[in-house]
């Protein structure tokens, strides 16, 4: 049985990997709260500027972000995202945009509920 009651993110191996220090988890979580939101917003006027480089920098930024919070999802795209950024020639992840905004815009809903209710008994 999975005891996650997120969609879009884990929690549980980050958990594990602190040795079940939750405060430590949540403040983990907070960082991504933090500093994703710009990390997402550079990346996004990257895809849509079709600025190869630094489509490839901020994806990649990113998805090791999103990797830490359990993203599983996400970082998928991300890593695909970022393979289109080093083709040759690049291709535009211009298609991508509106499903991957959706989802970085769900997973950051969850990183945030996580960070207020973390260790909250319900």
């Amino acid at each position: 049985m999975n005891d996650n009651p997120y969609q879009h993110i884990n929690p549980e191996p980050l958990l594990e990997a602190m040795g079940g220090d939750a405060a430590a988890c949540r403040h983990m979580f907070g960082t991504f709260a933090k500093s994703a939101p710009a990390t997402f917003g550079r990346l996004e006027q990257a895809i849509t500027a079709d600025d190869a480089q630094q489509v490839k920098r901020e994806a990649h930024s990113l998805k090791s972000m999103t990797a830490l919070v359990g993203a599983g999802p996400l970082t998928e795209q991300l890593k695909a995202i970022e393979q289109l950024s080093k083709a040759e020639p690049p291709q535009s992840a211009q298609p991508q945009l509106a499903e991957l905004k959706q989802l970085f815009t769900a997973v950051a809903a969850e990183v945030s509920h996580y960070v207020e209710h973390a260790g909250v008994v319900h």
